[in-house]
């Protein structure tokens, strides 16, 4: 697929930058990818083309269209990605904002050493010391004051009560026992949402910090930099000001659902990050709780919603529904041990 005009143009004026000379016969293709459910597109931009000495060039980035209140994602990689955290994600080569509104990223294309590297702990644990120095970053003034521009708090509780009410659809259609006992554990906690919140943020040592927000296995990927492996952390549109607990919560809960053996070395991985902070290993009751609290708060925020939601829709297959069903039950369990640390 050929590239629009402006795209055209805006990597003419990046190559431009890096050679020091307009490129020659500048020819782009493109190929969607999936992914980015916070973006109206992404591609990978393959461009070939002769530099200032006639000699041919190939070279590959990703460009994603932004829109609406998900344009927010090119603000953060220009004040909190690109000057605070550019090793760990993928760079940011430039961006554009078009007359029409909205924004696009044109970003450094990875190389994935593997589709899934997550049998392996070492790959596991580098998503999370990457958190770690994600976490203990001090960001701008400017960063922290637009990620803390988000009232994440208020939409979480809409997420919540939304969550309730289909979870109490799907325990009336499915008859499934954990469901039911789940509309008990989710409504506690949905009443309980601002006050668990609240002892959450204020958790020492680790407190409030800024997070990526959206930490799973679609948004890492291992690649070769340097002779060693290297996690980067993709898609940023939800990074915010959070417990640093959310982070880790969300990448081994969602991990854990698909990886038998991260889900065996759950206690390995988490004290693995608290290594990486110079934190104390141990796992005591009160971190416990504060981990299982910041997994409730995954859950509702949006997270059982999806599942509930795909699970009961008819347009999509069996299959798809089949194992929608069994992320939900794993969230719900989730909060069953929120339930009982808050209880």
């Amino acid at each position: 697929m050929e590239s629009s005009g402006r795209e055209h143009a805006c990597v003419t004026a990046l190559l431009e930058r890096m050679h020091d000379g307009v490129p020659e016969e500048l020819r782009l293709t493109r190929r969607p990818l999936r992914g980015g459910l916070e973006a109206v597109g992404v591609a990978r931009v393959a461009a070939r083309y002769r530099d200032g000495r006639g000699r041919p060039r190939a070279f590959a980035l990703i460009v994603k269209h932004l829109a609406g209140t998900a344009a927010r994602e090119a603000l953060v990689y220009e004040q909190l990605v690109a000057p605070h955290a550019a090793d760990l994600a993928p760079r940011l080569l430039t961006s554009d904002r078009p007359a029409g509104g909205g924004a696009v990223l044109y970003l450094e294309a990875l190389r994935p050493v593997r589709s899934w590297p997550w049998r392996e702990t070492r790959a596991a644990l580098g998503v999370l010391r990457q958190a770690a120095r994600l976490h203990t970053t001090a960001p701008s003034d400017g960063a922290m004051a637009l990620l803390a521009g988000w009232d994440y708090e208020a939409e979480l509780q809409v997420n919540a009560e939304r969550t309730l009410e289909q979870l109490d659809r799907a325990r009336r259609l499915s008859g499934l026992p954990v469901f039911r006992a789940g509309v008990r554990w989710t409504r506690r906690l949905v009443a309980a949402l601002p006050r668990m919140r609240r002892q959450l943020l204020e958790f020492g040592p680790l407190g409030r910090t800024a997070i990526h927000g959206d930490l799973h296995p679609g948004n890492a990927v291992v690649r070769r930099r340097r002779g060693t492996n290297e996690a980067v952390l993709i898609d940023w549109g939800r990074a915010r000001i959070g417990s640093p607990l959310e982070d880790v919560s969300s990448w081994l809960q969602s991990l854990g659902a698909w990886e038998p053996e991260a889900l065996r070395r759950h206690d390995t991985l988490f004290t693995g990050y608290l290594s990486a902070r110079g934190l104390d290993r141990r796992l005591g009751s009160e971190l416990r709780a504060a981990y299982w609290l910041a997994g409730a708060s995954n859950a509702l925020s949006g997270a059982l919603l999806h599942h509930l939601t795909v699970m009961q829709d008819g347009r999509v297959s069996g299959g798809r529904r089949v194992s929608a069903a069994r992320s939900a039950r794993g969230w719900v369990r989730v909060l069953r041990r929120a339930d009982a640390f808050w209880s």
